[in-house]
């Protein structure tokens, strides 16, 4: 194209001689050699600018990486695929919820699948959404450090499972669940029984002040005690779930099955997977095989937990200052009542009202600073202010034994608890490099401070007795004037 335009400037012309003037015809075409090479010039630039932008839309902007994790690379390619499946997968939640409810909540949902429908299109000029990827990064960091746990996916495993997800029964025998103590069992078949029994209404509705009602644990035959399963902990999940359109049905074969379970996964393929630009091999790496390592590392985790431990039953006042802490240790020490105290000043609403009792717990449950100090202490003593993300804790030990079985509650409270506390640990151990204009999540709010599942509960308030007021006496009449 170069070529030609030096052609045509450089086009034979009569030579004119000194003072001669051009003919018309001469200067039209002089002028129409001009436009041409000027038109030609334009056209080049134009196509070069289209070329550098479709190079940069479809094989650089792709290919460009967001995030190192550990070494291994999340491109925007794959966070358009992940995002676009999570935006699809809440329309078809949003509708569902929207059918199922009615009036302004309807509407609502409805609104809500209406914004992730509008989303949909404009995923790749949109900003990064950082919950997403804050998600895919998560799923990265379980399947490089699942392995340190012994636990590996095959492609047998895994396509069992894709397989299992569409299903609409159980393709094989389900998990077997985890034990309980069997003193934690009776524990828990007395309590339930004592729920279950209505409590005789006292004749008098008078109540005694100035008594206080020890806690006493419930008396039980530990020789036979009842079978107790806990409710399975739930399994943490990404964001963007397949939601198959495959409803159960009635007993089927396990060949029929397998056939209803294939269908799902062909017919999600054609109405899910292609329009978020997503290959089977795609969803297979990006989601199925994330999901399956946190369900495999979460249960290895869950089978860690002991069904005896150490624990201590203990009380504690939180304070929001240091200063104030160290002013009510010295009040303790000058003898003040622990609980009282707690009831006045502890920020802490829900075991404030019970003097600050958190009854038993082991290790592992309450911020590492507030266990150091809590196994640390004999019964009867009293800590000096210890600060965790919370305030400022003023412990007692009231009891604390070597071995002692953990309840039900406490043992569904740390299976729950362990895999977010493994993930958060190799996330900290986790090398983690940002592209430049792309920030990490913001650290979240700390929550508020919640005691263990054994603390007592929180006492209803008990309505003192209204006085009756008296009828008015009649007013005697007006004696007569003498």
């Amino acid at each position: 194209m170069r070529e030609h335009v030096r052609r045509w400037l450089r086009w034979p012309v009569r030579p004119v001689a000194p003072g001669r003037r051009l003919s018309r015809r001469e200067r039209e075409q002089i002028q129409q050699r001009i436009v041409v090479a000027v038109a030609a010039v334009a056209i080049v630039f134009v196509l070069l600018l289209l070329g550098v932008g479709a190079v940069y839309q479809y094989l650089y902007l792709p290919r460009q990486v967001l995030v190192v994790v550990n070494g291994e690379q999340i491109t925007r390619q794959d966070y358009w695929k992940v995002r676009r499946l999570e935006l699809l997968n809440q329309i078809s939640q949003y509708r569902q919820l929207a059918t199922l409810t009615t009036g302004q909540q309807s509407v609502q949902y409805q609104q809500l699948a209406d914004q992730a429908e509008q989303q949909l299109p404009t995923v790749e000029e949109d900003p990064v959404n950082e919950s997403t990827l804050d998600q895919m990064i998560e799923n990265l960091i379980v399947v490089q450090r699942a392995p340190e746990l012994g636990v590996n996916v095959t492609d047998a495993e895994l396509d069992e499972y894709l397989t299992q997800l569409f299903a609409p029964g159980p393709l094989a025998s389900p998990t077997p669940t985890l034990g309980v103590d069997p003193t934690a069992a009776a524990w828990a078949t007395a309590t339930a029984t004592a729920a279950a029994t209505p409590t005789p209404t006292p004749a008098s509705t008078e109540t005694p002040t100035g008594t206080t009602t020890p806690a006493i644990e419930p008396t039980v035959d530990l020789q036979t005690p009842a079978p107790v399963t806990p409710a399975p902990a739930e399994t943490p999940s990404p964001a963007a779930s397949p939601t198959p359109t495959i409803m159960p049905t009635a007993t089927l074969s396990p060949g029929d099955l397998r056939a209803t379970a294939t269908a799902g996964v062909g017919e999600y393929q054609r109405q899910v997977l292609e329009r978020a630009g997503m290959s089977l091999a795609d969803f297979r790496r990006l989601f199925v095989g994330p999901l399956l390592t946190r369900e495999k590392v979460q249960r290895v985790l869950e089978e860690q937990i002991p069904l005896r431990a150490e624990q201590v039953h203990a009380a504690h006042i939180l304070l929001a200052t240091e200063d104030t802490a160290r002013s009510t240790v010295e009040e303790l020490r000058n003898g003040a009542d622990f609980a009282e105290l707690a009831r006045q000043r502890s920020i802490d609403s829900t075991t404030a009202p019970n003097g600050g009792d958190l009854g038993w717990f082991p290790r592992g449950y309450m911020p590492e600073a507030f266990d150091d100090v809590a196994f640390s202490l004999q019964p009867g003593e009293i800590s000096d202010p210890v600060k965790t993300q919370y305030g400022w804790h003023i412990i007692a030990v009231l009891e604390r034994e070597d071995d002692r079985p953990l309840t039900v509650e406490m043992l569904q409270a740390l299976r729950q608890r362990a895999f977010n506390t493994w993930l958060e640990k190799q996330r900290e151990n986790s090398e983690i490099s940002w592209r430049a204009g792309l920030q990490p999540l913001p650290t979240p709010e700390t929550p508020p401070f919640m005691p263990p599942p054994n603390a007592p509960p929180t006492p209803t308030p008990v309505p003192s007795p209204t006085p009756t007021t008296p009828a008015a006496e009649p007013t005697p009449a007006a004696s007569p004037t003498p």
